[in-house]
């Protein structure tokens, strides 16, 4: 800033108030020019002010605009499924819904249920007391019996030794990896594809869902994703070794049978329900045919922690537990979807019934029916059009505001103020250029040719506006006309904008414009600073020179009797 009177006040108060008087004076003088850049500074700064304000609107503008270009990778115009439950017999829902992709099929889907998905549980003989020794001892397998082993199943309950196949050459057990699981006893397959030209696969479990195994990334991590596959011997970390053929034209499924060998505790008779229940919770059980040990009513209760046939119990009693008593089968949860028979492990978060539904069974869903309905529904569509609708407007009414010249009376005296971008003629021009285009034929393939058909237009204020029902009903019917439509006019409208937007477009070019001046009215005013500085520390010299003469001056003339106080100021 400028070297003003107060700016120099403190570095000249020993000097006497004359010469103070003087050099502020000749500081605030010679100031003139500094101050004169520096109000050319000001009005620079709220001109980049303007002119950014008019960027962000610009941009904004073109990002809401571009979403109704269906060319755009930001395009937000495709109608988004919506799922609801319709309630059955007795107000029966039947399910309750998760997500809902955008894609999801409309239709109507009827589900009845028959039964629910349930874990299997089963009951020992009841104890007088969880602490009292029960006399038992042994080994006792969770899982499995102590042998691992992998085959094919040629037939239901019949197996043979690994048969190979394209992809899959040979196949034997493998320790399990620390801190890993072993895979529970079951049907297992390795599915191969071919994406973006690398052979892929993964292993599925019997219920379809994807397992965890070693990444060949090179890396320590464990994935269920699709990974890459290299010929050569794989160890899946889960109690497997397959050898795989990446080269093989074959894109079948290998399957095989894998039997755990399971983990054991073992039991001693002092050994009490509370003991035994909670070395069976402790152990490191087989990945899904694992289960869960409690007591109730004084009897040791163990439970499968997955429901469905696949996740029966596999345990080796060889301490004589006894729990002999079955309170549930392992089964699957069975339904019908429009009439077609369905089986599935679990109850919950099921996202392969209908396609882009994820849903889950309630528990009271037995024996009863629901429908489930999804339908194309616009409401992303019609809030992308309207955030259109918002920055169209806040952005013409913005320009409507710089550009316009007010005027204000006062004691019969009128004023007028001129707006920040008044006389900017480009402006002026946009605005009406935009106005027009909204309004105006837009020829093209569709049957729409004005923004107005699908629900766009002008109120009586020339704020645009939109009629959402219309918007729909034609985005619902008539899609493919819309979108021409919008393609077509948003297009043109995208390539004017584009003309003031970006790195070269005119309102960049001016900010550009006006930070390289505001660079040099800096240096500019750096100098003139510069200048007063040394200048103020020359007065300053000189009247201290001054004034120290004057007070010599003085003590000489005391020594002879002069009075002349009238003329020095000892003040400082």
């Amino acid at each position: 800033m400028a070297s003003t009177i107060t700016s120099v006040d403190d570095s000249i108060k020993n000097l006497a108030t004359t010469y103070q008087t003087a050099i502020k004076a000749a500081i605030e003088a010679q100031s003139a020019p500094l101050k004169r850049v520096q109000a050319q500074r000001d009005t620079l700064d709220v001109r980049k002010g303007v002119f950014t304000d008019v960027k962000n609107n610009f941009d904004a503008l073109q990002s809401a605009l571009q979403a109704l270009i269906s060319s755009q990778a930001s395009y937000g115009l495709n109608l988004v499924s919506k799922a609801s439950v319709i309630p059955g017999t007795a107000g029966s829902t039947v399910m309750t819904l998760g997500t809902t992709s955008e894609s999801a099929t409309a239709g109507d889907y009827d589900i009845s249920v028959t039964q629910l998905a349930k874990a299997n549980s089963r009951a020992s003989a009841a104890a007088a007391s969880p602490d009292i020794a029960l006399g038992k001892s042994g080994t006792f397998w969770l899982g499995g019996n102590g042998t691992a082993a992998l085959q094919t199943e040629t037939a239901s309950g019949v197996y043979s030794d690994f048969v190979a196949s394209g992809s899959v050459t040979a196949a034997a057990t493998s320790t399990v990896a620390s801190s890993q699981r072993e895979l529970g006893t079951g049907s297992y397959s390795l599915q191969v594809r071919d994406s973006g030209g690398v052979r892929q696969f993964r292993l599925v479990n019997a219920d379809g869902n994807a397992v965890s195994i070693r990444k060949t990334d090179g890396s320590s991590g464990y994935t269920s994703e699709w990974q890459a596959m290299t010929s050569g011997a794989y160890d899946t970390g889960r109690g497997q070794t397959l050898t795989l053929d990446s080269t093989s034209s074959s894109l079948d499924s290998t399957s095989f049978y894998y039997t755990a060998k399971g983990s054991y505790i073992e039991i001693s008779a002092s050994d009490t329900q509370r003991t035994i229940i909670s070395s069976i919770n402790a152990a490191s059980q087989p990945e899904g045919r694992d289960f869960r040990a409690s007591i109730v009513a004084g009897k040791m209760l163990l439970t499968s922690n997955q429901t469905g046939e696949n996740h029966s119990m596999l345990y080796t009693d060889g301490a004589g537990l006894g729990f002999d008593t079955v309170l549930q089968a392992a089964q699957n949860a069975t339904f019908t979807v429009n009439g077609m028979s369905v089986s599935k492990a679990s109850n919950s978060n099921l996202t392969d019934i209908v396609d882009g539904i994820t849903l889950s069974l309630a528990g009271d869903a037995e024996g009863k029916s629901a429908r489930l309905s999804v339908s194309a529904g616009t409401d992303k569509a019609v809030a992308t059009m309207n955030a259109f609708v918002t920055k169209f407007n806040a952005t013409i009414s913005h320009l409507a505001d710089k550009l316009a010249t007010t005027s204000k009376t006062e004691n019969g005296k009128t004023t007028y103020t001129r707006g920040a971008l008044s006389g900017e003629t480009i402006f002026s021009s946009f605005r009406t250029d935009m106005l027009y285009r909204m309004g105006r034929s837009h020829s093209n393939s569709g049957s729409y040719s004005h923004f107005e058909d699908i629900g766009l237009s002008f109120d009586k204020d020339m704020k645009l506006a939109l009629d959402s029902a219309k918007f729909s009903e034609a985005l619902k019917n008539n899609k493919s006309d819309v979108t021409a439509l919008l393609d077509t006019g948003m297009s043109t409208i995208n390539t004017v904008l584009s003309g003031y937007t970006g790195s070269s477009g005119l309102v960049t070019r001016t900010l550009t414009s006006i930070d390289s001046q505001t660079k040099e009215y800096d240096q500019r005013i750096a100098k003139y600073n510069a200048f007063l500085e040394t200048r103020k520390q020359s007065l300053y010299n000189q009247y201290v020179g001054y004034q120290t003469q004057l007070v010599e001056l003085g003590n000489t003339a005391l020594m002879f009797g002069i009075d002349i106080g009238s003329v020095l100021n000892k003040s400082g």
